[in-house]
């Protein structure tokens, strides 16, 4: 008897697995294309979608770090010198402050200063759909077929020209817009509030046409959803004269008095041009129904532009053929720098960041973020060379950092073994201790309530501190100014010394003694944490309830209040509860944190300033201090550039607030970036995101890393091959048996 047809299939189909296996083995686990491999692209992360795109309304980090290498602003920073530097970028040069005395609406304005920018010429925009005119007339029968701007036959670009700068300034206005620094401006810009009026006056009687002519089946919301109201925001220039446009390629800004910080809001993309034409383009309603819209649409003169917005899974940008000529920056000299911007640079030849200078920017062909919200996930791929930079996360720390003999932190022996670099540079932020200065019991100015916060601070060691809950990886503060801005002072000349003295032979600051502390304490009137009253001092301590590490970290606060026998009382609320609290002043000691817009004394030294005398609780002090002697010379120091003479006002503001303790200075952040060996120029830069137009790509270092570290793993394959062969075997004698028989 013949076996059947279907005896010999079934003979079959282990085979077929084993050789499933086998080729499912040998595949390349890599998650991007195989053409992708020796391309030139840089592959990175995103964990949560990008809210807005539009340069007029985008603040949030995520948002920032992929808009700056698609638009840019007429000003930048350097990418190597520290402390950070202000440069051109699209202008021609940074400007200098001119007074002028302005009469509008009235009022004269004596102190008036207007900015001149100068553009550079033959700047270009990206090529575009929306710089082809026909594209600007759009039909439904036009856009069949049509699923994102990329789809269009036809594309062009132009010039950029010192209108688009003022259309941009004048678009932010619009309160539609919702551009989160609008207040900011407006208190510095003449006119621009009463331009915004004007524009709310005018979309409000274009809603009230358009009410009136459809009556009571007019929806305000689903009329303007795909039929938004358009304004020309040239048309009424004469009432906001304080932006114009001079020649095409000046413009000119007027505010209403010195503000020299406004030249740091103009490296935002909030003062990139914004050609009219997009703004018309993407206003059409048969592109605004398929949701393709300016907001995820950028339109720029950057190194970059978005070829791919899908931002539930994937962000593309590729160069910009159109990119005007700027070259990688020659390395910063080291005369007039102190010890520790010498020491940065140091790192960064070391790391041979000063070794392409010369080179034309950018120096890779297209950028990759991929959707990953989980860390483990994400450190996986960078271990396997399919992310070119990690951050250093809570999950993966301790395969990434241990502490050297010295205490040090440094890379671990794997990571090191695989060429991953570990860049540290110091982050533009200041995290304190903040006391309420309205406080009866921890607040005032007289001299005992001076001491018992000298006693404290004394006694609150942040070294500890940022051993345990950092690493010690942060960098001790001695002031709110962070290293890399102009004021920070390092060396003797740096310390607090109501906290510190000058230890001369280990050459760094040593906190005083716990004894001094106490001796402070009872000169204070709480000898041994009693007042006078025989009571115990007894301070409440504010904080948000539910964060992961709250606990350990109230438990090390008690144990710094503990060495002076002070008791301390939690007072614990959720999140937004808590922040009113701390707004409104109801508490007594409190943690807080600020990270700098710009790198400027005026934005850390802001958060002691209350300009109302009748209420320490205006401005944005969070220890609600009030000082008529520091608030003077904030005002004088804030209008000044940086030079000698402001550096001198600065040294007597942090006089001040040293000796009147309204906060416990703790640290300032350190950013920590993983690279790969093959990614060069990755120094990290606290105040830019726009840093990937600089990054070099070594592909076959990259090539050769993934090969070693994802070879295919054949031992599994063989195991299976045998227990499937093994398993064949009594069906094969079986089968044989049969022959026989038959």
């Amino acid at each position: 008897m013949r076996p059947t047809l279907r005896s010999t299939a079934g003979r079959r189909w282990p085979a077929a697995i084993v050789l499933a296996a086998i080729a499912a083995a040998g595949c390349d686990n890599s998650p991007y294309p195989k053409k992708d491999e020796g391309e030139n692209v840089y592959y990175s992360s995103f964990t949560t979608e990008p809210a807005h795109l539009d340069p007029g309304c985008s603040y949030s980090s995520g948002d920032y770090n992929i808009l700056c290498n698609i638009v840019e602003p007429p000003f930048q920073y350097h990418f190597l010198k520290r402390p950070y530097e202000l440069i051109p970028a699209l202008a021609v040069e940074v400007p200098k402050p001119e007074p002028r005395k302005v009469t509008f609406d009235g009022n004269t304005y004596d102190q008036a200063i207007a900015y001149t920018i100068r553009i550079k010429p033959a700047l270009l925009y990206q090529d575009h759909p929306c710089f082809v005119e026909a594209n600007r007339r759009l039909t439904e029968k036009d856009v069949r077929g049509i699923d994102d701007v990329w789809d269009f036959e036809k594309d062009a670009n132009r010039e950029v020209v010192a209108g688009d700068f003022v259309h941009a300034i004048r678009r932010f206005v619009d309160p539609r817009l919702a551009c989160p620094l609008y207040s900011t401006f407006a208190k510095n810009f003449l006119g621009m509030a009463e331009y915004r009026k004007l524009l709310d006056d005018r979309i409000e009687a274009a809603r009230a046409k358009r009410k009136a002519a459809a009556g009571v089946l007019y929806n305000r919301e689903q009329d303007e959803k795909f039929d938004p109201i358009v304004l020309d925001y040239a048309d009424g220039a004469e009432e906001f004269p304080f932006v114009r446009e001079i020649d095409r390629h000046t413009f000119e800004i007027v505010l209403q008095k010195p503000y020299p910080i406004i030249l740091y809001w103009m490296a935002l993309p909030f003062f990139a041009p914004v050609p009219p034409e997009a703004v018309a383009f993407f206003n059409q309603r048969p592109l605004l129904q398929r949701s393709i819209t300016f907001d995820r649409n950028p339109v720029g003169t950057g190194a970059y532009v978005l070829r791919r917005f899908d931002p539930t899974n994937e962000i593309v940008l590729e160069r910009n053929g159109n990119f005007r000529l700027e070259r990688y920056p020659d390395p910063p000299s080291l005369e007039g720098a102190d010890a520790a911007t010498r020491e940065t640079y140091e790192q960064m030849r070391a790391d041979g960041v000063f070794d392409d200078a010369g080179k034309r920017l950018p120096m890779i062909d297209r950028i990759v973020y991929r959707m990953e919200k989980e860390s483990i996930p994400r450190w996986s791929k960078f271990l396997q060379g399919y992310y070119d930079y990690s951050g250093i996360q809570a999950d993966s720390f301790d395969q990434a950092v241990k502490l050297s003999s010295q205490g040090e932190s440094e890379l671990t022996d794997e990571l090191v073994a695989r060429g991953v670099r570990l860049l540290r540079s110091p982050g533009v932020g200041f995290y304190f201790y903040a006391f309420n200065m309205t406080d009866p019991v921890v607040g005032g100015f007289e001299e005992k309530q001076r001491k018992l916060r000298h006693a404290i601070s004394i006694a609150f060691d942040t070294e500890e501190q940022i051993a345990i809950f950092d690493n010690g990886m942060t960098i001790p503060s001695h002031s709110p100014i962070p290293p890399g801005v102009f004021g920070y002072d390092s060396g003797p000349e740096g310390i607090n010394p109501v906290v510190y003295r000058w230890d001369a032979a280990l050459g760094k600051p040593v906190r005083r003694s716990l004894e001094e502390a106490r001796r402070l304490l009872a000169e204070a009137g709480y000898p041994d944490g009693y007042g006078p009253d025989g009571k115990p001092l007894t301070i409440k301590f504010s904080t948000p309830r539910g964060r992961a590490e709250g606990r350990s970290g109230i438990r090390f606060v008690r144990k710094q209040f503990d060495k002076l026998n002070i008791r301390l009382v939690v007072d614990a609320a959720d999140g937004n509860r808590h922040n009113e609290k701390v707004l409104s002043g109801s508490f007594q000691f409190v943690h807080w944190g600020w990270h700098g817009d710009y790198p400027d004394p005026e934005n850390f030294l802001f958060l002691f300033y209350a300009p109302d005398p009748n209420d320490p609780k205006s401005g944005q002090t969070v220890p609600k201090y009030y000082s008529p002697e520091f608030n003077r010379l904030f005002n004088e120091m804030k209008a000044m550039t940086n030079g000698p003479e402001r550096m001198r006002i600065i040294r007597r503001m942090l006089h001040i607030l040293r000796t009147d303790a309204p906060a416990i200075f703790k640290n300032h952040p350190v950013s920590r970036d993983l690279v790969h060996g093959w990614l060069r120029n990755a120094w990290p830069h606290g105040m830019t995101g726009c840093k990937l137009k600089y990054h070099r790509i070594d592909e076959a270092g990259r090539q050769a890393y993934r090969r070693a570290h994802n070879a295919p793993r054949w031992w599994p394959v063989a195991i299976v091959a045998i227990v499937l062969g093994v398993s064949m075997i009594p069906a094969a004698i079986a089968a044989r048996r049969r022959l026989r028989e038959g």
